[in-house]
């Protein structure tokens, strides 16, 4: 194993490498290039993405022994003053001396990077005074005025890959002296070359690198890896001007969206009023008969010996008249002992938020949940779960493991001091001395608690964003964060199917905007339903009542068969 030259000053403050960015933007190309300059060796990253297929040129200011690596896609590659081109494969390197003299790259349709080591060629014959694989290519560097574009030719392993990230996660978080950059590029040079070297470790007083943004860079635990590397997709194929047109057009459709939910949920609860109005107890009485009816079947099925599938029909007709009950009223406790009597499992019923919300209204005092703000998006679970805390004392378990804000996401508290900053208002001062926090304040609260960067970001999207001039302050990385969260709620809103609850007004919304928005077309159809139900009632009593002098199991049966196909008639239609 070879060891490069070690030096006890690697993160010296005085000897830093420069960095540096570029970003070139054409009608159908973005090329954005990230530059490390040291005293011997100059690093490029460079990411391009193309509309269609660009020749690109590559001019050094002076002699340089060049070192790429094609970390994706595949592009020709020329010397300017010669036709020959040489074919740069996908996750291939090239070592060659370059000189003086122009490149120009053939890139492809599509996106790709590539890395590059622009070396001295000092400072190259001085490593091949180290490292005997190099001397071939010195004496090229000393005899000719160039050489050949595939003089070395290598691949990258998984082992090169994960070397190149470990080594620019370092260059990016630390304060690395020109020495200890000259280092690891050595180390990546050498190890391409198939060579097995000795990289030091970072030293444990390392300076980490000050940035004024905690969005100064996106890798970190606070995203999912999917989350991740949508983010550097997003950040890839814009530059920044394109990245604020991109927000503002997804922002938009999230406003657009919100508003439209906005608009039925208020429609939702006109038709819910106007069908609770003209039903009256309708409804509740059509569900308490049929529970009598599914007692009626358990009370008398003794009176007949059944065989095992006959029994399987009539817990399917018990379970079933149930089922209708259930979708017209809330069961009780003991409807439910009964029911899962004979399902074996536990009832599964959507309780919505409101409902919920009125539930706690009731038990706990001075509980005054805003059950108008309740629904069921994440804001309301954060406003119900700091009612809780505040009311009932529940801490989250961060209160527990985390001893502060260092133990958070750097990401998590620099947003939340933000918008904390701009929502002073948002707290008032009681007749008892008392602080009280509004309702966003509280989903504030439960986001920085559970670490949420994702309902911190849309907060920060929904207060302050509407100032284009505070958009354009921020941070690249940030903007693209901004996308993902709204992108994400979009989806979720999308996917989020109608939950149980609303299924009884679901329908007369439908007929509500079918008839253009006309309030009397609900109430109408309300009353052809309450009539069904009502004239329901006196029939299955009838049925109910016949059960108690059925003789004969062939006839019980045909009652039991009867309201499972019933049951496939929706009367409400």
């Amino acid at each position: 194993m070879d060891t490069t030259k070690q030096h006890s000053d690697f993160y010296l403050s005085d000897s830093l490498p420069i960095f540096n960015f570029h970003e070139h933007i054409f009608v159908d190309a973005t090329i954005k290039c990230h530059e490390l300059y040291g005293r011997n060796i100059t690093a490029r990253f460079s990411n391009c993405f193309m509309e269609d297929e660009k020749e690109i040129y590559a001019i050094p200011a002076q002699p340089i022994v060049t070192f790429h690596i094609q970390l994706s896609a595949d592009c020709f590659t020329r010397f300017v003053n010669e036709q020959n081109q040489s074919c740069y494969n996908e996750l291939e390197c090239r070592l060659f001396w370059q000189n003086a003299l122009s490149l120009a790259y053939l890139l492809p349709q599509t996106e790709s990077d590539y890395l590059e080591l622009y070396i001295r060629p000092s400072h190259f014959l001085d490593m091949a005074d180290r490292y005997p694989i190099f001397r071939e290519l010195a004496r090229e560097v000393t005899t000719a005025n160039q050489s050949s574009l595939d003089f070395v030719v290598g691949n990258v392993d998984q082992q090169l890959g994960d070397f190149i990230d470990t080594m620019f996660n370092e260059l990016r978080d630390y304060q690395v002296s020109d020495l200890r950059f000259t280092h690891l590029c050595e180390c990546l040079l050498l190890q391409s070359m198939g060579i097995s070297v000795h990289v030091d470790p970072l030293p444990n007083d390392a300076v980490k690198r000050p940035y004024d943004s905690a969005f100064a860079h996106l890798e970190d635990d606070v995203f999912s890896e999917e989350q991740n590397n949508f983010l550097k997709i997003t950040s890839r194929c814009y530059n920044r001007e394109q990245l604020i047109e991109k927000f503002y057009e997804v922002k938009q459709e999230y406003l657009e969206d919100k508003a439209y939910r906005n608009r039925i949920s208020a429609i939702n609860r006109d038709v819910k009023a106007c069908y609770d109005e003209v039903m009256g107890d309708s409804a509740d009485l059509l569900a308490e008969t049929y529970f009598w009816m599914a007692q009626q079947l358990d009370e008398h099925k003794n009176k007949f010996s059944l065989t095992e599938e006959e029994n399987q029909t009539l817990t399917e007709a018990i379970i079933t008249v149930c089922d209708q009950a259930f979708e017209l009223c809330r069961p009780n406790a003991a409807q439910l002992e009964f029911y899962t009597g004979y399902t074996r499992q536990p009832y599964m019923s959507a309780l919505g938020m409101q409902e919920f919300g009125q539930l706690l209204n009731m038990v706990i005092p001075n509980m005054d949940l805003p059950l108008d703000k309740l629904d069921d998006s994440r804001e309301s679970e954060a406003i119900l779960g700091q009612y809780l805390r505040d009311r009932l004392g529940f801490l989250p378990l961060s209160h527990m493991t985390e001893k502060g804000e260092g133990d958070k996401p750097k990401k998590v508290v620099e947003l939340y001091h933000t918008l904390m900053h701009h929502m002073t208002d948002e707290f008032t001062i009681t007749d008892t001395s008392d602080i009280k926090k509004s309702d966003l304040i509280r989903i504030l609260d439960h986001a920085y608690e559970q670490n949420d960067v994702i309902m911190l970001l849309l907060s920060e999207i929904e207060q302050l964003t509407d100032q284009e001039e505070y958009a354009k302050s921020q941070k690249f990385n940030k903007i693209c964060a901004w996308i993902i969260a709204l992108e994400e709620v979009l989806e979720y809103r999308y996917n989020q199917p109608n939950s149980e609850q609303d299924a009884l007004t679901t329908y007369l919304v439908h007929v509500y905007m079918a008839e253009g928005n006309d309030m009397k077309a609900v109430e109408r159809k309300v009353r052809e339903t309450k009539s069904i139900y009502d004239q329901m009632v006196p029939a299955l009593l009838h049925v109910g009542y016949g059960i108690e002098t059925l003789t004969k199991k062939k006839m019980f049966m045909l009652v039991a068969e009867s309201l499972i196909i019933a049951a496939t008639q929706d009367p409400f239609k």
